[in-house]
C-alpha cells in the first residue's frame, strides 16, 4: 500500500455500508506498568525501539517519529538522504513498473540516482519492490519479477557488499500469493541456475478479501486484495480467501499468518532468517461498519495495535524463528500510517504533526518498555575440515557468530574472546579480545581466531561475549556458548547428499 491508492480506494468503498459517524470515548491502551525499565539501567527511557517502525506517505517523513519510540520507518520509496531524526533507520524500497519493452519493467530511482543513493545507505536493508502481487501496486508477474529481484540484487550487493536486499512484501501471507512466490523462486532457478538469494524475507499482513476483479468487477465481494497478476486473467482463479470486514481486525487471522509464511520460508531453504513485516494496519475508516454493524472505532483500532505489538514481542519458535533474535518470528514491524488520512489508523494530525489519539496510543504503549541490550555468542564451530593432524600439532581456525536480541536501533559495544575450556573454570583464552558493535532486533557479527599448535584431541571451545562499561545486559545467563571440535587423527570418507530445496511445479 501507499497514500497514491485513489484506485484501491473506490473499490474498497464501493461495497461499503452507508453509515453515521460513529461516536464515542477515546481508549488508549498501554503495557502492564510492570515493564517499566529498571533503575539499575543506564539506558536512556526514550531510546527508540527497532521493532517498532511506522509507514510514512511516499517520499515523505516526520520529524516527531522518535516521539512514538519508533526505531525505523519506510516511506515507499529510496530516498539519497533521508530524515533521520535521533538515528532511526530507513528501509528503502525499489519500485517498480510493468512495461511491454523487455526486460518487462522498469524501476525507480534507477542509474545514477540510484547508485548515489546506495552509496548514501551503507548497510542499509533495501525491499526490493512494493507489493509486486498487487495490480494496484507493482503488478509483476512472477517471471518478471524474478528477471527484476536478480537485477537489483545483484546491482546493489555490487555497490555496497554491506547491504542486505530482500525481496518486496506481498500484501498477505495467503496460498495464493505463497503460491505466486513459489513461480517467482521456481522461475529465478529456471533463469538463473541457482536458488534466489536473500537477505530475509517482508510481508505485508492486512487481512483482506481475494477475487479476481479481472474477470469479474461486478462482483460485491471485489474488494481488497485481488489476486496475484499471474492469475488474473485465468477463469480458473476466481476467488483466493474470502473475508467480510469483520475480519480484517482478527487477531488469529494475523498470527496464523506469521506462522504460515515462516513455514514457507524453512519449506523453501530460508529457515533462520529475518522477517520483516513493512506494512499492516486497520484500513476502514471510523464511519463504517462491519457485517455484524461494528464500527471501527478508536477503540478497535488501538486494541488491534496493542495485540499486535503483544504477540510479535513475545512470539518465538525453536524451528521457525530467528536464531540471532532468540528465535523471534517477527524482526521488525511497520504500522500505516504517519498521515495518510485516508485510511484509519493515523499516527499524526497531517497539519499539525501533533500525535493523534492513535499515535498516542503507539507512544504510549512503547514508552513502558524496558530499553534492552542482549548479547549472545549464536553458534561456535571449529573450521570444518581442517582440524586432521597426522599426529603433531595443527593451527585451528575457530569461528563463532554473536548477536544482540535487544530491542534498541541504536548500536551497543561489547567484547568477544575465544577460550579452551570454560572461561569460569580457569579455561585458557585463544587470541585477542574482539570487538562488536551491534543494534538490537537479531544484527549479528561473525567472528573468528586462528588457534595455532593445537594436539590431536578433543576440545570444548567456549566463546564469551562481555558488554562495554556502562552497557546493562537484560540476560546475562547467555553470554557463554560452548561448541566442541576434534582434531583427528584419520579420514573417514562418507557420500555427500546435496538437497535442493525448490517449490512445487504448479
Amino acid at each position: 500500500m501507499k497514500d497514491s491508492r485513489t484506485t484501491l480506494v473506490s473499490v474498497l468503498l464501493a461495497m461499503m455500508f452507508v453509515v453515521l459517524v460513529a461516536g464515542g470515548t477515546a481508549v488508549l491502551y498501554a503495557a502492564p506498568k510492570s515493564q517499566a525499565a529498571p533503575e539499575t539501567s543506564t539506558i536512556n527511557p526514550d531510546d527508540i525501539l527497532c521493532r517498532f517502525g511506522v509507514n510514512a506517505v511516499e517520499g515523505g517523513t516526520v520529524g516527531s517519529l522518535p516521539d512514538l519510540g519508533a526505531g525505523w520507518y519506510m516511506n515507499f520509496t529510496a530516498q539519497s538522504n533521508p530524515s533521520r531524526p535521533e538515528g532511526i533507520e530507513y528501509m528503502p524500497v525499489i519500485r517498480f513498473q510493468p512495461s511491454p519493452a523487455s526486460p518487462g519493467y522498469t524501476y525507480t530511482p534507477s542509474g545514477t540516482a540510484l547508485q548515489q543513493t546506495i552509496a548514501n545507505n551503507p548497510g542499509a536493508k533495501w525491499l526490493v519492490s512494493n507489493e509486486p502481487d498487487s495490480v494496484w501496486q507493482d503488478n509483476l508477474t512472477s517471471d518478471v519479477y524474478a528477471r527484476a529481484y536478480n537485477e537489483l540484487y545483484h546491482l546493489i550487493k555490487s555497490a555496497d557488499p554491506t547491504a542486505q536486499v530482500v525481496p518486496g512484501s506481498i500484501i498477505q501471507a495467503t496460498p495464493v500469493r505463497l503460491l505466486y512466490l513459489d513461480r517467482i523462486l521456481t522461475s529465478y532457478y529456471n533463469q538463473f541456475h541457482t536458488t534466489l538469494p536473500a537477505d530475509g524475507w517482508s510481508i505485508h499482513n492486512y487481512i483482506l478479501n481475494e477475487e479476481n476483479c479481472a474477470v469479474d468487477p461486478g462482483e460485491p465481494g471485489c474488494w481488497g486484495a485481488d489476486i496475484p497478476p499471474d492469475f488474473r486473467n485465468d477463469p480458473a482463479w476466481l476467488y483466493g480467501e474470502v473475508w467480510g470486514l469483520k475480519d480484517t481486525d482478527r487477531l488469529e487471522i494475523f498470527v496464523e499468518r506469521i506462522t504460515r509464511f515462516r513455514q514457507w520460508m524453512a519449506d523453501r531453504g530460508y529457515r533462520g532468517l529475518p522477517l520483516y513485516l513493512t506494512e499492516y494496519g486497520v484500513l476502514f475508516p471510523p464511519d463504517y461498519a462491519d457485517e455484524n454493524g461494528q464500527y471501527f472505532t478508536l477503540a478497535r483500532v488501538n486494541t488491534f495495535m496493542n495485540l499486535t505489538f503483544n504477540y510479535m514481542r513475545a512470539a518465538t519458535d525453536p524451528v521457525l524463528g530467528d536464531p540471532n533474535d532468540e528465535y523471534r518470528m517477527v524482526q521488525q514491524w511497520s504500522w500505516y500510517s504517519t498521515t495518510d488520512v485516508t485510511y484509519n489508523g493515523v499516527l499524526f494530525d497531517p497539519i499539525s504533526l501533533q500525535p493523534t489519539a492513535v499515535g498516542q496510543n503507539f507512544a504510549n504503549y512503547t514508552a513502558v518498555l524496558n530499553r534492552e541490550v542482549d548479547f549472545y555468542p549464536v553458534s561456535v564451530s571449529g573450521g570444518g575440515f581442517s582440524a586432521l593432524s597426522q599426529g603433531e600439532p595443527v593451527t585451528v581456525t575457530l569461528r563463532a557468530r554473536v548477536a544482540n536480541s535487544g530491542n534498541l536501533t541504536a548500536p551497543a559495544a561489547a567484547t568477544v574472546r575465544f577460550h579452551n575450556g570454560s572461561p569460569s573454570s580457569g579455561g585458557v583464552p585463544i587470541g585477542p579480545a574482539q570487538n562488536v558493535n551491534l543494534s538490537g532486533c537479531g544484527e549479528f557479527q561473525s567472528l573468528s581466531v586462528t588457534w595455532p599448535d593445537v594436539p590431536p584431541g578433543r576440545y570444548n571451545i567456549y566463546v564469551q561475549v562481555t558488554p562495554a562499561a556502562g552497557i546493562i545486559d537484560a540476560d546475562t545467563s547467555n553470554n557463554v556458548a560452548v561448541g566442541q571440535i576434534v582434531v583427528g587423527t584419520h579420514h573417514t570418507f562418507l557420500p555427500t547428499v546435496q538437497h535442493l530445496v525448490l517449490p512445487p511445479v504448479q
